[in-house]
């Protein structure tokens, strides 16, 4: 039996397998974050693999389930979401390789910390996947007062934060084409500020 085949066979088994499990995909730690070193670490939490085999979510995602703010100072904790999301997963400093490889999204600032959470099925696929639209939510760095910051029509790319002077730039992306899915095709950006003390935006930047 050639090499091929065998990995086809194998390949087909394994994804019996998963779609033979319960439908209730369990969550599991990922590795913990210090965002306040005097107080505060979260630590995400991540859907199971078997939700590879669920019509919910495309298979080349990656997202948090939601976020576990722990302060090891009461040692308590909470969650970020009352109900699981999906959360792109975050550093202070990635790359976004669906748009500008030189993207960077700095997602921590030092008051606040800032979610792309991909919520809806926009454009009714039957799935959450990289055509539906990001919102960019914040909170506090204790995890309070969350709340979306951009309409939920529009999709959230970036956000460049400039702590010191007091305002980030959030990059963001129209459907162009008026389809439902916001792909790379779609170039119809805008940047808007974003004034890091009341939270609020101010006027689109573009090109005339």
């Amino acid at each position: 039996m050639s090499k091929i085949l065998i990995s086809f066979l194998f390949l087909t088994l394994t994804i019996n397998g998963f779609s033979q499990k319960s439908s209730k995909s369990p969550i599991f730690f990922a590795e913990p974050i210090m965002i306040d070193s005097s107080s505060t670490v979260i630590i995400p939490t991540k859907y199971d693999s078997d939700l590879l085999s669920s019509s919910k979510l495309a298979i080349w995602n990656s997202f948090y389930a939601n976020i576990i703010f722990y302060d090891f100072n009461t040692d308590n904790s909470k969650r970020l979401f009352k109900d699981d999301t999906f959360i792109k997963s975050f550093t202070n400093q990635v790359t976004n390789y669906r748009y500008d490889r030189n993207t960077k999204n700095n997602n921590i600032s030092s008051n606040w910390v800032f979610y792309f959470v991909t919520q809806d099925d926009f454009n009714k696929s039957g799935k959450i996947d990289n055509d539906d639209p990001s919102v960019l939510y914040v909170s506090d760095k204790k995890g309070n007062g969350l709340q979306a910051l951009t309409p939920t029509n529009e999709n959230a790319v970036s956000i460049e934060v400039y702590d010191k002077q007091g305002f980030a730039l959030v990059k963001m992306q129209r459907d162009a084409d008026g389809n439902g899915n916001f792909e790379f095709e779609d170039k119809d950006y805008y940047y808007v500020r974003l004034d890091l003390k009341t939270l609020s935006l101010g006027n689109k930047i573009e090109i005339k």
